[in-house]
């Protein structure tokens, strides 16, 4: 959509400017972290080039991803240019002053959409939701329907990583029972942590699937049903046994065997599942109190009305349907614009006249017109801005998390090719030295394969909670007026003449259509709503109807409108300009001089009976019995 520059402001605000200023802070304290190792690399390259290679691969990542959040959050505080064609339409827009911006917009539905939700008192946006999850979210709480599609799918997708995690729980807990109590057999040992690593796996996938927000949620709404359950339960079941046929079948190896039992004699350190599973538990009790507050706190500003203004009558009128229509058009509607902007028109002007004869006929024509959205955000509670902005906080100190953590993973590469050096270097290490080297060197990578994982956790919930309130932050809300009118009826055509008299004057002769009108006329004054985004489509994407509420006072003020100019109309032609007035004047003196002179004899013979009777009135009373 073009940006349609207007002198006059529609009042629509950058709603990202504190989002992008926490954005770019991060982004400032990444690229430093960047800085840092890319300044040491000069010095490590004549001391060990591994390292220094090292140092350069974590110093470009830390920089380039420094870089992308702080020109990410800079351009979130940009100007937000709004031009005075936003919001998107409800419906295809057939305004004739709207064209090239109809053919971009996208709107979410039809004329005939709108029709059913005035007609029917109905809204169309609050679809049934889906699938046992969501069913299930929208049990527990059942206000979420009324809520834009965005946040009914994040409610949706959080919930579905919660019930994963506790499914992926329990059948952990399943197989932990199973293994060590002996019932697996001697695997046992081996599988329980073989599966850990596989769960803290999963459970990063599915969280960070859960954290993704895509555009096409503002168009409907997710099914979150028995298929993802279906799959998590399989994964539940089946990936234990798969793991123990794996694992059974390469301790029948016997290099593998004696392997792992050389390796079970030793100091090994296990993959502590404990506190990466703590640390998911944690994350997702505070990002799942923190969505679900928000969500309570916008459910409570929820209505959900569906009410109407309607008006059905009978009128007898002399005027042609067409003028009805286009008065209504370009007079009635015209007067209600926002800030002098071109109204919505989502059903053209269109009268279908059918003439059954050259005098009579019938009609019918019917508009939909939406006034130019005004805005009109939420007056929201202090308690969600507070949780609104700690949330957006929180989740920028998540995500710098994994930086700083891939900034300390940089001496535990100094330490690990410093043990690999020490182990080089000895000539013929013996099985002890290097069974202490295969130990030491297992032990650091769990470490590192630790920090790792608590670095996806991190990123993962991180990413949720900024998508989530970049949601939270985007939604705008406008206040606009929808008129539906369909109006049918007959007309019949007459001759009207006034001014005739007995001697020359000014008559008029006109043809009126005398009509029978049958308006059906509804109103609402509507509550939409969108969510913006940073760049040049901000306010362009679909606008959903959210409430309808009746409007009884407007409605009186649109009958009063037309019914005042049928009222004023003129029937008979008159004289406009004070030359006509000048030129009839002088008529009728001249009439009045020729009435007034004396008759001839051959005058008074064609003179009129009126005449006659008035000269026998004058003649003596000897001479009319004669």
């Amino acid at each position: 959509m073009a940006f349609d520059y207007g002198s006059e402001s529609l009042g629509i605000r950058n709603p990202f400017k504190a989002e992008g200023l926490l954005r770019a802070l991060r982004g400032v304290v990444v690229t430093l972290l960047g800085i840092y190792p890319l300044l040491q690399v000069v010095s490590l390259v004549q001391q060990d080039k591994t390292l220094a290679w090292i140092y350069a691969a974590i110093g470009f990542i830390l920089l380039a991803s420094g870089l992308k959040a702080l020109g990410g959050g800079l351009f979130q505080m940009l100007r937000f240019f709004v031009g005075r064609s936003v919001p998107t339409s409800l419906a295809p827009n057939l305004s004739k002053s709207e064209r090239e911006t109809a053919q971009l917009e996208k709107p979410h539905y039809k004329s005939i959409d709108l029709e059913e939700m005035l007609m029917g008192r109905k809204n169309k946006t609050f679809v049934e939701p889906v699938g046992f999850i969501s069913r299930l979210v929208h049990t527990l709480v059942p206000k979420l329907i009324f809520l834009p599609y965005p946040m009914r799918n994040l409610a949706q997708r959080f919930s579905g990583a919660l019930i994963a995690t506790v499914i992926a729980l329990v059948a952990y807990a399943l197989t932990a029972f199973v293994c060590l109590t002996g019932l697996a057999g001697n695997t046992g040992e081996i599988l329980l942590p073989f599966f850990s690593f596989v769960l803290v796996v999963y459970l990063i996938l599915s969280w960070r699937s859960a954290s993704a927000v895509y555009r096409q949620a503002e168009k409907s709404i997710e099914t979150q049903g028995n298929l993802k359950l279906a799959k998590i339960m399989a994964f539940a079941i089946l990936a234990p046994v798969l793991l123990g046929l794996l694992i059974n079948y390469l301790l029948q190896q016997r290099d593998i065997a004696r392997f792992v039992a050389d390796l079970q004699q030793s100091e090994l350190h296990s993959f502590a599942v404990t506190p990466q599973l703590l640390l998911v538990l944690l994350l997702a009790a505070v990002s799942g109190a923190l969505v679900f507050l928000l969500l309570k706190q916008r459910t409570a500003q929820v209505k959900a009305q569906t009410k109407v203004a309607e008006y059905r009558a009978n009128w007898q009128e002399n005027i042609h349907p067409r003028e009805l229509f286009v008065n209504i058009d370009n007079i009635v509607m015209a007067n209600r614009r926002y800030k002098e902007i071109p109204n919505r028109v989502y059903r053209e002007l269109n009268p279908n006249l059918n003439e059954q004869s050259e005098s009579k006929g019938n009609f019918s024509g019917e508009m939909m017109i939406e006034t130019q959205p005004a805005y009109a955000p939420l007056e929201h509670t202090a308690l969600f801005k507070q949780l609104r902005l700690w949330a957006t906080v929180l989740g920028q100190v998540l995500l710098l998390i994994g930086p700083f953590i891939l900034f300390y993973l940089l001496f535990e590469a100094r330490t690990v090719l410093a043990l690999i050096s020490e182990f080089q270097a000895i000539a013929r290490p013996t099985d002890a030295a290097t069974q202490q080297f295969t130990v030491q060197l297992f032990n650091e990578s769990q470490f590192i394969l630790s920090l790792l994982f608590s670095w996806l956790i991190c990123h993962s919930f991180g990413r949720l909670l900024q998508n989530y309130c970049h949601t939270f932050w985007a939604e705008l809300n406008f206040d606009s007026l929808l008129v539906y009118l369909k109006c049918e009826g007959t007309y019949t055509e007459s001759k009207l003449t006034t001014g005739k008299g007995i001697y020359d004057s000014t008559a008029s002769e006109n043809y009126v259509m005398r009509s029978s009108l049958t308006p059906w006329v509804i109103t609402s004054r509507i509550m939409s709503s969108t969510f913006a985004d940073s760049g040049a489509k901000n306010v362009e994407h679909p606008r959903h109807i959210l409430e309808m509420n009746d409007n009884p006072q407007e409605m009186q003020a649109i009958l009063d409108d037309i019914r005042s100019f049928l009222s004023d109309r003129e029937t008979i032609a008159s004289i406009k300009n004070q030359q006509d007035l000048s030129n009839t004047e002088q008529i009728y003196q001249i009439n009045q001089q020729s009435r007034a002179m004396p008759l001839t004899a051959d005058q008074a013979s064609l003179a009129s009976p009126q005449q006659d009777a008035e000269a026998s009135a004058n003649l003596p009373p000897s001479t009319a019995s004669d």
